[in-house]
């Protein structure tokens, strides 16, 4: 298997003063079934990492964003809530809700929708998104 060695790296000597300064390097081998192996896992994460879209279901909106893109009073959200028809985070006093939450509601039909306006909503969260990151 493997096995470290005390390797001496380098010599560098300094002409001025005829000092002699030694550099310690540690040397770690491994079998190369080992190595392929393990560049193997690092190419799957990564390509993991480059295939894996973002996540806008974790988006989060608020109250007031949802009431627009939905078409719905505060009132008819707070209904929602209270019937547990929807997720929601309330902090500092804000309620807070996902993206991935709203496409939910609209799927289960507790509102009105078409896969266009689905996209719609998907899209002007986007551009919230991307809108605010700009003004940062």
């Amino acid at each position: 298997m493997g096995s470290t060695w005390q390797f001496m790296f380098g010599i560098c000597q300094n002409f001025a003063a005829e000092n002699l300064t030694l550099y310690a390097m540690n040397l770690i081998t491994i079998e190369e079934s080992a190595w392929k192996a393990l560049m193997e896992q690092l190419q799957c994460i990564e390509n993991r990492l480059k295939q894996e879209p973002i996540e806008w279901d974790s988006l989060w909106l608020n109250q007031k964003e949802i009431c627009q893109y939905l078409h719905l009073s505060e009132k008819t959200l707070w209904r929602m809530r209270k019937r547990n028809e929807i997720t929601y985070s309330k902090i500092y006093g804000q309620y807070f809700y996902t993206l991935g939450s709203i496409r939910k509601l609209l799927i289960s039909q507790s509102v009105e929708n078409t896969e266009s306006y689905l996209q719609s909503l998907t899209q002007k969260a986007k551009g919230y998104v991307e809108k605010a990151r700009y003004f940062k």
